[in-house]
């Protein structure tokens, strides 16, 4: 019988002896079933909280948790409202996956319809429509070159790599490279041009005073790669299984941060990039002030914490944890003044090898800005050269037929 109704029957009957004898009872039943309870309640919170943290282990929200930990692993943070911290970690969750499904989103159209051009040899010159438009703007077309190797056509499938560029608008350092590449028929590779560089170039830069503008520019970059991989990928000369993805300085911060949001190529190579935007950008705009983006910074107030908590969203250290199972060449220099080894490069390879990817770093003796003379120059053939032209070639070609 329920303690309680015993109770009230024994007060019921009028027997003094029995109320007594009988509350005592029930304080003690009620307690032991209060106890029960909490345990119950206990165990069954301790049980959902781990189905939850096994459900998440792999999740979305918990590699971006992971990753926004080691973007601050090695970070001095000044400003609480601005470091990572329980108050601000959800937050930055968020701002990361709204930025992801804004990505998903656009980059859920088809294929673009590409424009190709004549030009000398075996380059073809292209254009197609960006995913995002700005109403006439330069940027509103994707502009590029596509280098076939001399075998095209020969029934042989060739490795792919589209080129992401420094910052500037002369890509004779990356024709080059792509040049070593398609002479002994490694590959083919593919250059385009960022928003804001070469012909798509406006009263903008692609770095610049609001970090919402900034962000849109990062979004636009990254849809154009997404789109240029699917132009690549239906070439007939192709192998639609070893298309690479490689960034030199700014083309490397990009195409690191495509390879955590948008991990649709087979291979990544970076030479001087780097995740921890904030720290080079901010360097950017204190310590290479006459730089073009020293320039376009001149007049922001960020801090570097205010930078790095709103960059975090779409930082490659944050997605880190999303490049799962890749083949990555990262050739950085000892001596960079830009990409810190502390805060943009270890904390990289940490996410991508607990990703399960597979790491190759290059340290030479330069700076960012690459001479040959500070290199070395069988350093600069052995660490810098032969393994980007290698990364080209991929697994190498394959024979095929092309339609």
């Amino acid at each position: 019988m329920n303690p309680t109704r015993l109770l009230a029957v024994c007060v019921l009957a009028a027997a003094p002896v029995c109320v007594v004898v009988r509350a005592r009872a029930a304080d003690a039943l009620l307690d032991a079933y209060a106890r029960a309870e909490s345990r119950a309640k206990a165990a069954a919170q301790e049980a959902r909280a781990t189905d939850v943290l096994e459900a998440d282990a792999g999740s979305e929200d918990a590699e971006v948790r992971q990753g926004l930990r080691l973007l601050f692993k090695n970070v001095r943070c000044e400003k609480p409202e601005f470091c990572l911290n329980e108050r601000t970690e959800g937050v930055m969750v968020d701002n990361a996956l709204a930025f992801k499904r804004r990505f998903d989103a656009l980059a859920s159209a088809p294929a673009p319809r590409v424009e190709w051009k004549p030009s000398g040899g075996h380059v073809r010159e292209f254009e197609f429509d960006s995913l995002i438009q700005r109403g006439g703007h330069p940027s509103d077309k994707v502009f590029g070159f596509v280098y076939f190797p001399q075998a095209y056509g020969s029934g042989l499938k060739f490795p792919a790599t589209l080129l992401i560029h420094k910052l500037g608008d002369n890509l004779d350092s990356e024709k080059q490279i792509a040049q070593f590449a398609v002479d002994p028929d490694r590959g083919v590779v593919m250059l385009i041009y960022l928003p804001h560089f070469g012909p798509r170039k406006g009263q903008a830069s692609f770095i610049t005073k609001s970090p919402e503008d900034f962000e849109r520019n990062v979004l636009q970059s990254l849809l154009d790669i997404h789109q240029s991989y699917l132009v690549l990928k239906s070439l007939p000369c192709v192998k639609s299984d070893d298309i690479g993805l490689m960034g030199l300085s700014l083309g490397g911060m990009i195409s690191l941060i495509s390879a955590g949001i948008d991990p649709v190529f087979d291979r990544y190579a970076t030479n001087v990039g780097g995740g921890d935007l904030a720290n080079i950008i901010t360097y950017r705009k204190s310590g290479d002030v006459d730089s073009q983006t020293g320039r376009a910074l001149k007049e922001i107030d960020w801090s570097v914490d205010q930078a790095r908590f709103f960059l975090s969203r779409f930082d490659a250290i944050t997605w880190s944890l999303k490049v799962k199972g890749k083949s990555i060449l990262m050739i950085n220099a000892k001596s960079d003044e830009l990409v810190s080894k502390t805060l943009s490069v270890e904390p990289l390879v940490e996410g991508y090898e607990a990703a399960g990817s597979k790491v190759r770093l290059i340290m030479h003796a330069g700076t960012h800005v690459f001479h040959a003379k500070d290199v070395g120059y069988w350093d600069t053939l052995t660490k810098v050269i032969d393994p980007m032209v290698e990364f080209i070639g991929g697994r190498g070609p394959v024979i095929g037929r092309a339609p």
